[in-house]
């Protein structure tokens, strides 16, 4: 076994605000970053998620009820969707408005396409049985529920206390359905950790998650919104 600092990662808590944006008005949002003197830190890049959830979606109940403190679990990677890239196992915490996220380096699996990702279950398992025997008595109910992928690009202010992403290209996929889904706006995220106070054009403040968003939009899920 690996030794588990060198594979595990916390980051610290911080802020967090989503928008929802248009495509028509994207222009008009790298002005505004551009005048305010962001950056863009990273080339563009593809995101791909697995999300587990227990079989009564229990993760998804948390956020609907508006529990203050609440966990979602995914394995993120980067680049083509189903290709051999490091993969990596993240619990991102909520507490209030504050988040912060926990991340576990796997070992590597390829999923071969949309037929094939049940498998990361069973990967997954695999691995923190082996890794983190804690967190694996708790895993063990849980399924992968969502697949999803966007375009990220990555900007930071001239102080370097915020961050903001511009998520495009959203695809979501039920395994339980097999129903795909497009997001057609952009979705804009704003990570601080002390005041912000900043405002741009054409922004609106949204509760988005993309796990909610996926499952209510590829099932026939639907809760008392």
């Amino acid at each position: 076994m690996e030794n588990y600092m060198e594979n595990h990662q916390i980051s610290k808590y911080r802020y967090e605000r989503k928008y929802i944006l248009k495509p028509i008005d994207l222009p008009c949002l790298f002005f505004d970053l551009n005048l305010k003197g962001y950056r863009e830190i990273f080339d563009e890049r593809k995101i791909n998620n697995l999300y587990f959830d227990s079989f009564d979606l229990s993760s998804i109940m948390d956020n609907v009820n508006g529990l203050s403190e609440r966990k979602k679990y995914r394995i993120r990677w980067y680049g083509d969707s189903f290709s051999n890239s490091l993969k990596q196992f993240e619990i991102k915490s909520k507490a209030e408005f504050l988040n912060a996220k926990k991340t576990i380096q796997l070992e590597e699996f390829t999923l071969k396409g949309l037929n094939d990702i049940e498998k990361s279950s069973v990967e997954l398992i695999k691995f923190l049985k082996k890794d983190n025997l804690s967190l694996f008595n708790h895993f063990q109910s849980k399924t992968v529920k969502l697949f999803n992928s966007y375009n990220r690009r990555y900007f930071l202010s001239k102080n370097n206390e915020t961050r903001i992403t511009i998520d495009s290209s959203l695809n979501f996929y039920s395994p339980v359905t097999k129903n795909i889904f497009e997001e057609n706006n952009i979705i804009v995220e704003i990570k601080y950790i002390r005041n912000f106070n900043e405002s741009f054009k054409n922004l609106t403040l949204n509760k988005y998650s993309k796990y909610v968003k996926g499952v209510l939009s590829t099932t026939f899920f639907n809760p008392i919104y």
